[in-house]
């Protein structure tokens, strides 16, 4: 068997630091899988572009494998975004994860993981978040009273932290690798050495000005076609309610505000960040339940392979041989009702519903079978 390196990624859209990450991937093994965010993304939004766009850029940049990360783990919080997409790549055989880290120090974050279990550390993690202040704010907070020396950890950090928990979970079958984040932060929206972040680039897309020195040029060409053809989406003016001691300024906000922006701003606070409201309403609008999140922690419904290289089909066909656990990997659709148990299709048609609502904003033309990339 050929050694299988994992990524995980959302590629909103694909740029120079992808690029740069991808490489890296490409020298600790024989081939590379993706596990890549659908039609919504970890911040709770629609993604940019459309899921097989993507994934066509990821096989044109590389990738040997791409594999979604379906919407009830990709709209959620690290912790559930991580279990899926670590679940996955340990059901298709990967032996390394390399992931980004603005510390690159992976000893720490090891470090870090066993202090945070300490029974104190999560008492008053909990405090402090019951006082109204949001998690990754708490965290550094209570981190630096447990730790000698003073750390502040930051988007990545925080979701490689989870991506070791999930690792460990799965029974430690992957090696993590961490990659020293270049250029600007996650949101950042400054530019460092031709690399700009997705949110950056998003920025200049929606405002029309000029991305092509911040992208590889396969990602240039399919963003410009897209952006030709009106296929860049910009936000999901979608409203409603449903969350445990949130309900209540949901209802409160809808009634007092008379359009979005207002009732969005205006339901932020301390606590509530930008990202963890629009989770909420994407978790409204497909009706993603408590009860799911729980049963998605413990299992992988399925795999969905979104396209291959040869090499990747090469290594599929293979691991389908020898593979030991009974995660389904589908490449088609066609007698999906007898491959996949009812609980697992539930999750399955959830997310294709999930796409029809994404098209609604952003058509496209979806495909049965996976992309294949020579």
């Amino acid at each position: 068997m050929k050694k299988a390196v994992g990524i995980v990624v959302e590629y909103n859209p694909f740029h120079n630091g992808h690029k740069y990450h991808l490489n890296k991937a490409k020298e600790l093994g024989d081939i590379v899988i993706g596990v890549m965010s659908g039609d919504y993304v970890q911040r709770g939004e629609p993604s940019l572009i459309n899921r097989w766009k993507r994934a066509e850029i990821a096989l044109k940049e590389g990738v040997d494998i791409i594999c979604e990360l379906p919407c009830f783990y990709s709209s959620q919080s690290a912790e559930i975004f991580a279990r899926g997409s670590i679940g996955i790549l340990n059901f298709i055989g990967v032996e390394k994860i390399i992931f980004g880290s603005e510390s690159d120090r992976l000893e720490n974050l090891k470090k870090i993981i066993e202090i945070s279990e300490d029974k104190n550390f999560q008492e008053n993690l909990k405090k402090q978040l019951e006082e109204g202040i949001s998690y990754p704010n708490a965290y550094n907070k209570i981190l630096k009273e447990f730790l000698d020396e003073n750390i502040e950890l930051n988007s990545n950090d925080i979701l490689g932290l989870e991506y070791l928990r999930a690792i460990k979970y799965f029974g430690n079958n992957i090696e993590p690798v961490t990659l020293k984040r270049e250029g600007g932060g996650y949101y950042s929206e400054e530019e460092k050495n031709r690399i700009l972040s997705a949110t950056g680039i998003r920025k200049l897309i929606l405002e029309k000005k000029e991305i092509e020195k911040f992208v590889s040029e396969k990602s240039y060409e399919i963003l410009e076609n897209e952006i030709k053809n009106n296929k860049i989406r910009d936000r999901l003016f979608e409203i409603q309610d449903v969350e445990v001691g949130f309900d209540k300024r949901l209802y409160e906000m809808a009634v007092k505000y008379d359009n979005y922006k207002d009732f969005f701003e205006n339901l932020m606070t301390k606590r509530y960040t930008i990202g963890r409201v629009q989770r909420i309403l994407i978790h409204i609008l497909l009706n993603i339940t408590k009860d799911d999140t729980k049963y998605l922690k413990d299992n992988i419904p399925y795999i969905r392979v979104m396209g291959f290289s040869e090499k990747g089909k090469e290594y599929l066909k293979e691991f389908q041989k020898i593979k030991e656990n009974n995660i389904e990997i589908i490449t088609s659709f066609k007698n999906i009702q007898k491959k996949l148990s009812p609980e697992s299709l539930r999750f399955l048609e959830l997310n294709e519903k999930a796409s029809i609502i994404y098209k609604i904003i952003n058509n496209y033309e979806e495909r049965k079978i996976p992309l294949m990339v020579e």
